[in-house]
């Protein structure tokens, strides 16, 4: 039975529970983390923990942990106790539990929920992927891992139900990224394209290694936004993600990428990450 970590114990799932108050079940008052790891080893441990800092500091919501060495303690025993050797590290923060109301008190200590989920099975999405595109519905904090996810859930029900993996999501005619990933495109110069770092997107970690390797390896990179028709003429596309790390895109709506075949850049970035994470 899975061991769960909720404020301070470690707990059989059947017994890990949090209040209905919860300002998270209430409200979608919180925030959250996925982190990677194998073998035990945790996957950009340093970033993740950066991103969820900046999340909580946004909304306002103290930490529960007064530092990284603690959370990773905790986290390296729930690894041990769920026996999952790889696999995705789930954490959840909210504001805390109390009567509802829109108006909260400063002094409610925060809930924290940490939780083990064994690895994906994503053999079959390495040859590359399709994805459909939708209006940007979502708040105007993207950059804020929120647990507020209702419009993300949405479009990839959508996606899956059509058959296509993920949905990219457009705001004023341009790309900003999909339901659970960043957006790529190689342009007509081999350069690589993607939304840059603002409040309209979530800067993911995945994201941000793969422009540190693309740089690394002389492939210039402009975080700048791109439209469909700039998709129509691209080169390559591709996504990225915690889960996935990153996978090939061969399909946008109707319009097919590189006669759905794998692009170069894709396979030097899919390549050097894999490498990055394996040591």
């Amino acid at each position: 039975m899975e061991t769960y970590y909720v404020n301070g114990f470690f707990k059989r799932r059947n017994s890990a529970k949090i209040s209905v108050e919860d300002r998270g079940f209430n409200f979608s008052d919180g925030v959250y983390e996925l982190i990677s790891y194998l073998d035990e080893k945790l996957i950009f441990f340093e970033k993740h923990y950066s991103r969820l800092s900046k999340s909580l500091l946004s909304l306002k919501i103290s930490s529960p942990l007064s530092n990284k060495k603690i959370l990773k303690l905790i986290i390296k025993r729930l690894i041990k106790l769920n026996k999952i050797k790889s696999g995705y590290i789930y954490i959840q923060i909210t504001r805390g539990t109390a009567k509802r109301n829109h108006v909260y008190s400063q002094q409610i200590p925060p809930n924290l929920v940490i939780f083990c989920l064994p690895l994906r099975k994503i053999e079959k999405f390495k040859r590359g992927v399709k994805v459909r595109t939708s209006e940007d519905l979502r708040w105007g904090r993207c950059d804020v891992k929120s647990i507020s996810l209702l419009p993300n859930i949405l479009e990839k029900q959508i996606a899956f139900n059509q058959g296509y993996y993920e949905t990219w999501q457009t705001k004023d005619n341009y790309i900003t990224e999909g339901t659970t990933s960043n957006a790529f495109i190689v342009d007509r110069n081999g350069s690589i394209r993607t939304y840059p770092k603002s409040k309209h997107i979530l800067g993911g970690v995945t994201r941000d290694v793969i422009i540190q390797i693309a740089k690394k390896k002389s492939i210039k990179i402009i975080e700048k936004a791109f439209t469909l028709n700039d998709v129509k003429y691209c080169k390559e596309a591709f996504l990225t993600s915690t889960t996935v790390k990153i996978l090939p895109v061969i399909k946008v709506n109707d319009m097919k990428i590189n006669t759905m075949k794998i692009g170069e850049i894709t396979k030097i970035l899919t390549y050097n990450i894999n490498k990055k994470i394996n040591g």
